[in-house]
């Protein structure tokens, strides 16, 4: 049985998230003082991981809301953080960091986020990691990778992990995928026959726990970013993750849905490319990391998703905000994303990446215990209820309960 616990959590005041923290702890039936002593030791090595996918909403966004329901607030990486220094004592270390977007700017993020000054908060050593071997500083840039700035990227190294036939990119026509940059020999080079790779952040792959705190968000390529689309920041090669096909289906793409909307793509000033059911690609390397991420068989791993101000609409970088009030938290990462998927009104089961682990009987609905401080007592993915009821962009009104 798989448990997820959600909390009512009033605002990022201090208080009102270590309270909220506190009742997800205790739902979980964890140590009051120690919650997290039960699986971090002292002297592991503790991965916190944010969505800290932007820095800015980007100019083609229809609208400027608050970046926090973009992404991950830092008060709640400080709650995580805390707990964790708690369990670890006097040894072992913390990082806290992410592979965001290429074209998020890192300073600009420290400074707005004021995240740094937890390095210097505990009694372990705790570092905050920009882990991108490359960054775009002109968004114009964007796509091109012989413009981008070269940077350190994680100072541990990495890891290549090849899936090979257990892909689901596998026996596919790899010669039309795009990954991050318009040059796509490397994506395709990376996804052909029995090579099918997947480049980690060592500090991320290698560390002794693994702590997801990603932003309870809707996204117009996948559905919903929760934990297992949000290990796309785990990955420091950017142009292995498959995005999409180009084209549309009349020519074996997903890039678009028809023949037509490709076509009118061509006089359009902002494209949204794979934003749309059909994209039958990107739900696949969502699968492939999770699973890539499960062979390291030996890391613990936790999830704390941030839905106190969540974002809902054309996510992940132009949502609009949604005060929806919650913490969701569970040692299931897969279990997290379904419970958080349903309480935002959409149905799990028409969300690809999730509907591939109930389908192959990976998870069960019926074995996920949701508590709750403030949910009715029933059947919570048999109810009718939309919970929350996020809204989606019209092309995804098809995932709504």
């Amino acid at each position: 049985m798989n448990e997820v616990a959600v909390s009512n959590a009033g605002s990022y005041a201090p208080e009102a998230v270590d309270r909220a923290m506190d009742g997800l702890m205790e739902l979980l039936g964890l140590n009051a003082t120690n919650p997290f002593g039960s699986f971090i030791k002292p002297g592991m090595k503790v991965f916190i991981k944010p969505n800290w996918v932007a820095s800015r909403w980007r100019e083609s966004a229809p609208h400027k809301d608050t970046l926090y329901c973009v992404i991950t607030h830092p008060q709640v990486v400080e709650a995580v953080a805390d707990r964790v220094a708690t369990a670890l004592g006097d040894s072992g270390e913390i990082i806290i960091g992410d592979n965001p977007s290429i074209d998020a700017d890192w300073q600009e993020l420290m400074q707005f986020t004021g995240i740094k000054r937890l390095e210097g908060k505990y009694r372990v050593p705790c570092r905050i990691a920009d882990l991108r071997p490359l960054a775009c500083v002109d968004l114009a840039d964007y796509g091109k990778v012989g413009r981008m700035r070269r940077q350190a990227g994680d100072e541990a190294g990495t890891v290549e992990v090849n899936l090979g036939k257990e892909s689901l990119l596998y026996g596919m026509d790899s010669s039309l995928l795009r990954g991050v940059f318009d040059e796509r020999a490397d994506t395709v080079a990376a996804h052909t026959g029995e090579k099918q790779l997947y480049t980690f952040s060592k500090s991320i792959y290698g560390a002794d726990a693994y702590i997801s705190v990603p932003k309870l968000k809707t996204h117009q390529k996948a559905g919903a970013t929760l934990n297992l689309k949000g290990l796309v920041g785990c990955v420091s090669d950017k142009n292995q993750l498959a995005h999409w096909r180009i084209g549309s289906p009349e020519n074996g793409g997903d890039e678009y849905p028809d023949a037509e909307s490709c076509k009118a793509s061509l006089m359009a000033k902002t494209t949204h490319r794979g934003a749309h059911p059909g994209n039958d690609t990107i739900w696949r390397m969502v699968v492939d990391l999770y699973n890539a991420m499960g062979r390291n068989a030996n890391k613990k791993a936790f999830s704390v998703i941030d839905g106190i101000c969540a974002g809902e609409g054309q996510g992940p970088f132009a949502p609009n905000h949604k005060e929806a009030h919650v913490l969701i938290a569970s040692e299931s990462l897969l279990a997290a994303d379904l419970v958080a998927a349903r309480l935002m009104g959409l149905n799990p089961r028409k969300i690809k990446y999730l509907e591939h682990f109930i389908s192959r009987g990976e998870i069960s609905l019926e074995n996920i215990r949701v508590l709750s401080d403030f949910l009715p007592d029933g059947n919570f993915f048999g109810s009718s209820s939309r919970y929350l009821d996020f809204s989606v962009i019209e092309e995804w009104k098809c995932i709504k309960i």
